[in-house]
C-alpha cells in the first residue's frame, strides 16, 4: 500500500474497507511532512465537512470529548458527530479510549505532531473564506 494514498472520507453507511486498509500512524514517518499536509488538505479543505471536522479538533485540543460532549459543544446532530469522528480516525488523526457511550476521544499522535501544519491549514482556509464572504469557523 503506497503512502500517498488519498485520505479516507466514508459514507457513513459505508462499511466496504476494513481497518485493515488504512494506513497506520506508524507507518507515517514524521519526515513525510508533504504526506500529512496532502491529508490535512483532504480531510479538512478539499471534501464536505471539512469545516465541522476544523471545529471538532479544536474542541478535542482543548481536552477529550465523548461524542455527546461534542455533539453539545458543536451544536450539530449526533449521527453527523459520529460521522466525522469516524472519517478522522480512519485517516489516523483522532483516537479513542473506552467503549459505547463512555468512549473519549483525543487527538492522534500523527496530528498532535503535526499541529503546527494543521494551525497554517486552518489560518490559509480562514484568509481564504474571509477575503471571499465572511469568518471560516464558528
Amino acid at each position: 500500500m503506497s503512502l500517498h494514498q488519498n485520505a479516507v472520507v466514508m459514507n457513513p453507511y459505508d462499511d466496504s474497507m476494513s481497518r485493515n486498509d488504512y494506513v497506520s500512524s506508524t507507518e507515517i514517518q514524521k519526515s513525510d511532512l508533504s504526506y500529512v499536509k496532502n491529508l490535512f488538505w483532504l480531510v479538512f479543505a478539499a471534501s464536505r465537512g471539512g469545516q465541522n471536522r476544523i471545529r471538532l479538533i479544536f474542541a478535542l485540543k482543548r481536552s477529550p470529548l465523548n461524542a455527546h460532549q461534542i455533539t453539545k459543544e458543536l451544536d450539530l446532530n449526533y449521527r453527523a458527530i459520529q460521522h466525522h469522528l469516524n472519517v478522522l480516525e480512519k485517516n489516523n488523526l483522532i483516537s479513542h479510549i473506552g467503549q459505547k457511550y463512555g468512549t473519549n476521544y483525543f487527538l492522534a499522535p500523527l496530528l498532535e505532531e503535526n499541529i503546527k501544519s494543521f494551525d497554517e491549514l486552518v489560518l490559509k482556509l480562514s484568509r481564504s473564506k474571509h477575503e471571499r464572504k465572511g469568518i471560516y469557523s464558528k
